[in-house]
This record gives structure tokens, C-alpha cells and sequence, in this order.
């Protein structure tokens, strides 16, 4: 099985080398970060480029407003499964990047215990199914 290749979208330039550490040691080899932007003209020529299989896309993305830009990668990757990152884990920032069309909400204190369950998830359920 090949590993899930994700793009990482986020301003802090720390969070994104933690993250990127984080999932290459923790998924045993079935995620593989294959890019990383930090802002939203980026992160869109980024998705475009490497059509990542999840994007972890962070609420807080300099340059266009992240519930506009999920629609804009949704249709520029359909197949690509959005997993909306936010330190605010509120029910009401889960539900406005649901509804702007992410797969998953995963608040950033809890990374560590639900971004690796939810990037296997999203992947199983977005994109082509392969063949038997």
C-alpha cells in the first residue's frame, strides 16, 4: 500500500517542521509529507502541483480567507480529502469549515492523538478507490 501524501498549509513556520517530524515518525511509514506552504497563493499552486491525497489546511492562512479557499482547493483537487486545523476549538469554527466543504475538523491541542486517525480516515473516504 503506498503511504497517504499530505500537504501541510500553515503560517507558522515551527508548527509545520513539528508537524512534518510528527507524522514521518508516528505513521509507521503510511503518511508522507510530500509539501508544505504557508500562505494561501502557495498552498494553491502547492495542491495544484503535487495533488496531495489530504491537505491539513490551518483556519488562520494569510492571503485569502480559509472558508473561501476550501471550495477553491475542493475544486482544483476534488479527489483530495481537507483536514481544517484551528487553535480554536470551538464548535463553531468545526462547523463553518464543515460546511465550506473540509472532510474533518481536528483542533491543534489535540493533534497528537487525532490528526494521524483523522488523516487515515479522510484518505479512506476521499478520492479514486482502487481495484482490487
Amino acid at each position: 500500500m503506498r503511504p497517504i501524501s499530505v500537504l501541510i498549509v500553515d503560517t507558522n513556520p515551527s508548527l509545520l517542521r513539528v508537524l512534518t517530524d510528527f507524522l514521518q515518525e508516528h505513521s509507521q511509514n503510511a503518511v508522507v509529507v510530500v509539501g508544505t506552504a504557508s500562505g494561501a497563493t502557495e498552498a494553491l499552486a502547492q495542491a495544484q502541483a503535487l495533488l496531495p491525497q489530504v491537505i491539513l489546511l490551518d483556519l488562520q492562512v494569510p492571503g485569502l480567507p480559509c472558508l473561501e479557499m476550501i471550495p477553491r482547493l475542493r475544486g482544483m483537487v476534488p479527489n483530495a480529502g481537507i483536514i481544517a486545523l484551528s487553535l480554536m476549538d470551538a464548535k463553531v469554527y468545526k462547523k463553518a469549515a464543515l460546511a465550506a466543504g473540509a472532510d474533518e475538523f481536528v483542533g491543534k491541542a489535540t493533534l497528537g492523538t487525532d490528526l494521524l486517525v483523522a488523516i487515515r480516515r479522510v484518505a479512506r473516504s476521499v478520492g479514486p478507490k482502487e481495484s482490487p
